[in-house]
């Protein structure tokens, strides 16, 4: 009898490893096709960022030049560029000057496509890089899709956004991600402009129905993600006291982790029913 209840065990213990490994195999796939993807899309630029104050208005601007850029997609800049109102005294403290300020010039290697050729659709259904725009080219920005919500409309998303005091249509870059086409992100923050730093989280409603969200923490301008967990964690934590949401932090698996700022890789999913 012992023998028998043995060789049973034995027998479920080896059906639930064979059961696990097309699940792993499709994820090592999708993580592979999307390596080779991205392989074969980076190219070396050079990153420059400047900022000029003048009439009442900040004016930050990134730019990449390289010839694979130009010779790849015809494009002698890639430019991202946006503009906030600050009152003098608020510039005053920030030591904005009127005259154009380079703030830093690097070389990198990063992820740019055509508008026709977009990112491969990964297994999980879920975008999951954040892109910017410039001539028809997108650029991988690095920010990780780190939430996801089911069952509700956008405007229920953000509504209990501004329960807590955030605000809709924020001072932003306009980032894209790629579902049937390329589609704008819809930002909200604690705060407009977010001069001194701040949490902002873009959103898309996909073709499915569901939404998604990239969230994360600025420095103070010109803004740059500093923290993306945290963010995360903090907005999740806003629909947990109506019981109509179902809260599941870290819950579904993205394979997007970022090194610095941190980001592990896993999204938040929440439930309204």
């Amino acid at each position: 009898m012992q023998m028998r209840k043995t060789i049973i065990v034995l027998l479920a213990l080896l059906l639930a490893a064979m059961a696990m490994v097309p699940v792993v195999s499709a994820a090592d796939a999708c993580d592979e096709q999307m390596k080779k993807w991205q392989d074969d899309h980076t190219i070396r630029v050079t990153k420059t960022v400047s900022q000029k104050y003048s009439e009442g208005i900040l004016t930050i601007e990134t730019t990449f030049r390289g010839k694979e850029l130009t010779d790849r997609y015809g494009i002698d800049t890639f430019t991202q560029k946006k503009e906030l109102k600050i009152p003098a005294e608020e510039a005053e403290k920030l030591k904005l000057k009127s005259d154009k300020l380079v703030l830093g010039t690097s070389e990198i290697s990063g992820v740019f496509t055509a508008a026709d050729d977009p990112p491969p659709a990964p297994k999980s259904g879920y975008p999951i890089w954040l892109y910017a725009e410039s001539g028809g080219v997108y650029y991988q920005t690095g920010d990780p899709i780190n939430m996801i919500w089911s069952g509700a409309s956008l405007y229920a998303v953000k509504l209990e956004m501004f329960e807590e005091g955030w605000y809709d249509y924020p001072a932003e870059y306009f980032y894209y991600i790629y579902d049937g086409g390329w589609k704008v992100g819809d930002g909200v923050a604690d705060d407009i402009l977010r001069l001194f730093g701040g949490y902002h989280i873009r959103l898309w409603q996909l073709s499915t129905g569901e939404i998604v969200g990239a969230a994360h923490h600025d420095t103070a301008v010109p803004h740059s993600a500093d923290e993306f967990e945290w963010a995360e964690d903090s907005i999740t934590d806003f629909y947990t006291d109506f019981y109509m949401w179902h809260v599941y932090p870290d819950n579904i698996y993205l394979g997007n982790s970022v090194a610095s700022p941190y980001s592990n890789g896993y999204a938040a999913y929440i439930g309204y029913w």
